[in-house]
């Protein structure tokens, strides 16, 4: 069954181009290729816009985050795509400040970073940074000026080393890697310090805390997920003339009789669309699955199929009373790694306890507890609560839930650089999106966007050759 639309190039109307995957790299192609001037179609399998961008339904609390989603100042393709969609954040800080919280001790301290040009920004959080000593802080302070000066080379010639074990060469002590670079670098890339990469640990630190003093400046959400992003990336690709088809099924895209592409698939029975030019911003090893045998058999896209996928867990808890020391605490010598206060969040639960009180715990690399029964995993993450923020001994567990996302993100591994196609392939009129391509970033909401606006660019040289 046909889609309607006129198959092979023809002169005189626009380039057609089918849109696989309706999340942030989707959308973000979508958007870019309409403003080429390309007649374009967004499938997505799913029922909203947003990919792992989402919420489900909470009998509790409406809808929760199945990933608490955060994003920084230095996010820019991020952020302007959100402008694109008229998004705004409920949080949005002009310099980093957190609290972080000894979570053996309960002992927290408010970081913010100085007023001064960057680095020497972070001069004040890191002479107030708790549990090390003066020795501690000027290794760390080497550490991080030589990776300042590290460049794009350097940094590939570094991603097969693993940044735990590049940190302790330059004399950073375990418990420093801990408490300073750990929080940052496992919310970021998703995997353990361990076994991450320092070349894109690299990357992430100079961009977030390096290159400019309000780069690592935190911006949240202000509603849940789907929410946020569905209904305004739906009116935005609406005006731009895009065609969005959801709960529509890519099961294969194979070449057109006439030149370009079918991509067949659909909600139910057999359809297809016939198109000039197609990017798939699927996941890595769908889009094996998906590509013409010829394109499917790259050994870089192959490489990626295969790289080890990093779970995120998330553990909602809603108290009697505010818990949280600020609404963005980060917690070491703990399994609760970040915290995020979401007051006013409780809606079902206000005959026990009006305007309850939501705190989401954000696990990332979770890998521990991911097969957990979510019984065990609230008992465990609750016990280091009261171990971490005193006003939690005095508060009343209403109620509680666990998301997991199993398959989150690629694991920024050591030698997974080599391992991340770019969007081009061996079709010009075929291209890859997804934060696990080369975008030079982890596989972020930055990545994804970046990874969709470079897909569009290399259809856009190719629509002339179909329709010139």
């Amino acid at each position: 069954m046909s889609s309607g639309i006129p198959a092979g190039p023809g002169a005189g109307r626009p380039p057609r181009a089918a849109v696989i995957g309706g999340g942030l790299a989707g959308i973000a192609a979508a958007l870019d290729l309409a403003a080429a001037g390309w007649t374009v179609v967004l499938l997505e399998r799913g029922p909203v816009l947003g990919g792992l961008c989402r919420s489900v339904a909470d009998p509790a609390l409406g809808r929760v985050d199945t990933g608490q989603h955060v994003y920084l100042h230095c996010c820019t393709a991020l952020e302007g795509l959100l402008r694109r969609l008229a998004v705004e954040p409920a949080i949005r800080q002009s310099r980093l400040e957190l609290v972080m919280v000894d979570g053996r001790t309960g002992a927290a301290r408010r970081l913010r970073a100085g007023p001064g040009p960057a680095p020497l920004h972070l001069a004040p959080p890191l002479l107030r940074w708790p549990g090390l000593g003066s020795g501690d802080r000027a290794r760390a302070a080497r550490a991080l000026r030589h990776l300042d000066r590290l460049d794009a080379a350097a940094r590939r010639e570094l991603d097969a080393v693993p940044f735990a074990a590049w940190l302790q060469s330059w004399g950073v002590a375990d418990h420093v890697v801990r408490r300073l670079f750990e929080p940052l670098i496992v919310a970021t890339c998703n995997t353990a310090i361990e076994a991450c990469s320092t070349g894109l640990a690299a990357f992430v630190i100079q961009e977030g805390l390096l290159r400019d003093a309000g780069g690592a400046a935190l911006r949240l959400p202000s509603t849940d997920l789907s929410a946020w992003l569905d209904p305004p990336a739906r009116r935005a690709l609406a005006a731009a003339g895009v065609a969005v088809r959801l709960r529509w099924r890519a099961t294969a895209i194979g070449r057109a009789p006439g030149g370009g592409f079918q991509v067949v698939g659909g909600p139910a029975t057999a359809h297809h669309e016939e198109v000039d030019g197609v990017v798939c911003a699927v996941p890595a090893a769908a889009a094996r699955r998906l590509l013409p045998p010829d394109l499917a058999d790259d050994p870089v896209l192959a490489a990626a199929a295969q790289l080890p996928l990093s779970p995120i867990v998330n553990v909602h808890l809603v108290t009697d009373r505010p818990i949280l020391p600020a609404p963005v605490v980060t917690v070491v010598e703990s399994p609760l790694q970040w915290v995020f206060g979401r007051a006013g969040g409780a809606r079902a639960v206000a005959a026990e306890a009006p305007g309850g009180y939501h705190a989401a715990v954000s696990l990332s690399a979770a890998d521990r507890w991911v097969a957990e029964p979510a019984d065990r995993v609230v008992s465990e993450m609750w016990a280091a609560c009261h171990r971490a923020f005193p006003a939690a001994r005095r508060a009343r567990l209403l109620h509680q839930r666990v998301t997991r996302e199993p398959q989150a993100t690629f694991a920024a591994i050591a030698g997974s650089g080599r391992a991340r196609p770019g969007p081009a392939t061996g079709d010009p009129h075929l291209a890859l999106a997804g934060s696990w391509t080369d975008t030079g970033w982890p596989a972020t909401m930055e990545g994804a966007v970046r990874s969709g606006r470079r897909a569009a660019a290399v259809l856009q040289p190719a629509a002339r050759d179909r329709t010139g």
